[in-house]
């Protein structure tokens, strides 16, 4: 479980950091992502073409596991991001990651979840 925590976290510094790692230590080659806006990246040249994309016009500011729950094959993370963009907007929320693992400790698919902040309480 260790190793995935420390996969997981290492594909979470390369998007604070800006810089893209090799892919092939993370990911299998074809590799199913899907961001909680709707797009789906098919395979690790994809994924690299929308961090390269994403990054030229955006900067992860936080990115902060707040836990890990493993099960077999699966493992859900709970996290906190936020980012800004060239124009100076940011965006924050936080968000869920369903990670399917192969055999090898390699991510063959992910899906995100999130859920919009600031929360409120429409009944207090």
């Amino acid at each position: 479980m260790r190793q995935r925590e420390e996969i997981i976290k290492t594909w979470l510094d390369m998007w604070l950091g800006q810089e893209l790692l090799p892919l092939d230590a993370v990911f299998t080659p074809n590799v199913h992502y899907y961001e909680f806006q709707g797009p789906e990246y098919v395979g690790v040249d994809q994924i690299r073409r929308w961090f390269e994309e994403w990054n030229s016009q955006n900067r992860v500011r936080k990115w902060e596991v707040r836990r890990f729950l493993h099960d077999q094959d699966c493992t859900l993370v709970q996290f906190h991001f936020e980012s800004v963009n060239n124009a100076g907007e940011p965006k924050e929320f936080e968000g869920v990651y369903l990670v399917e693992w192969d055999g090898n400790h390699k991510i063959e698919k992910l899906q995100e979840f999130y859920c919009k902040l600031p929360h409120y309480k429409p009944y207090a």
